[in-house]
């Protein structure tokens, strides 16, 4: 790679020598990114840098257009399709409707926290947070219930699964995770398998290790390992 005075990328050489090269205004923001087979793409800046058009090498365009806070309402893609979005007060999205006029909204509570999410075929996820906003359920269009535990640290530490069936059943599947004092994955345990996780000095993954319990053998789940090799000059 090759940067400029200022840290911007100017110039990027592959494996096989051929370069893309990137261009930048006076106000420092990228213009012109032309790759290996000499084809470039512009961009069409408003003076604080947002994005009103991206001109690509096939001669088709991507327009942008904002609100007074700078977020994006509208997208129109190089066939001409425009997506609109409606935002609230706090610049939040509120319904986004594409080209063909399917629309998915959004709900917020008084904390701005997202919890409810309608798809274009109006069917809705929930939402519910603890009282440092970590989630802890998710209710999905396939009546399945998700939940979420956490340690003090605040790191993921099981998730539950609750189905709910046509006769009223209701098949749970859990997933524990261990962690060490820093928050790293140790190890991952369901009713199938156990996952160990192994670390270098340099807090990179060495291997992840998988044992099937009884249950996963009789499922046809298979011990299997991992190794990730890394090269020495990643951590000088």
């Amino acid at each position: 790679m090759w940067w400029n005075t200022l840290a911007q990328v100017q110039r990027f050489q592959d494996c096989s020598g051929k370069s893309t090269h990137y261009r930048y205004d006076e106000r420092l923001h990228l213009v012109a990114v032309t790759d290996a087979l000499n084809n470039t793409t512009t961009l069409e800046r408003k003076p604080d840098g947002e994005v009103l058009r991206i001109n690509h090498p096939d001669g088709t365009s991507e327009t942008f257009t904002y609100n007074e806070l700078g977020q994006v309402l509208t997208h129109t893609d190089g066939k001409g399709q425009t997506t609109q979005l409606l935002r609230n007060g706090r610049g939040l999205p509120k319904w986004r409707q594409d080209a063909k006029g399917q629309t998915i909204t959004y709900e917020y509570d008084k904390t701005i926290r997202l919890v409810a999410l309608t798809s274009e075929n109006d069917a809705t996820y929930r939402f519910a947070y603890d009282d440092a906003d970590r989630l802890i359920e998710e209710k999905r269009i396939d009546n399945l219930t998700r939940r979420f535990s956490y340690n003090l640290g605040g790191h993921l530490t099981q998730v539950e699964e609750i189905g709910y069936g046509e006769k009223g059943e209701q098949p749970r599947r859990s997933t524990h995770l261990e962690r060490d004092l820093i928050g790293r994955l140790l190890a991952r345990l369901n009713d199938d398998a156990r996952q160990d996780y192994a670390y270098d000095e340099g807090d990179r993954l060495l291997s992840i290790e998988r044992k099937p319990t009884d249950t996963g053998r009789k499922l046809g789940v298979t011990a299997e390992k991992t190794d990730f090799a890394h090269e020495l000059w990643a951590i000088m």
